[in-house]
């Protein structure tokens, strides 16, 4: 089951995203109801996950 919350007439949850040293970092995201299938990620959690940067 997925919890969230409502804050300002916003859906937002969080995600726990583990790195390769074992520490957590936790994304709180506001849930986007015209969902296309992208996902958005802060630049510095791309740079520490060592994804490909595509504009």
């Amino acid at each position: 089951m997925i919890h969230g919350t409502v804050v300002g007439l916003q859906a937002r949850m969080s995600v726990l995203v583990r790195l390769e040293d074992k520490s957590d970092i936790e994304i709180e995201f506001v849930i986007d109801t015209g969902f296309e299938g992208f996902l958005t990620l802060p630049p510095d959690l791309v740079a520490k996950l060592s994804l490909p940067y595509n504009c």
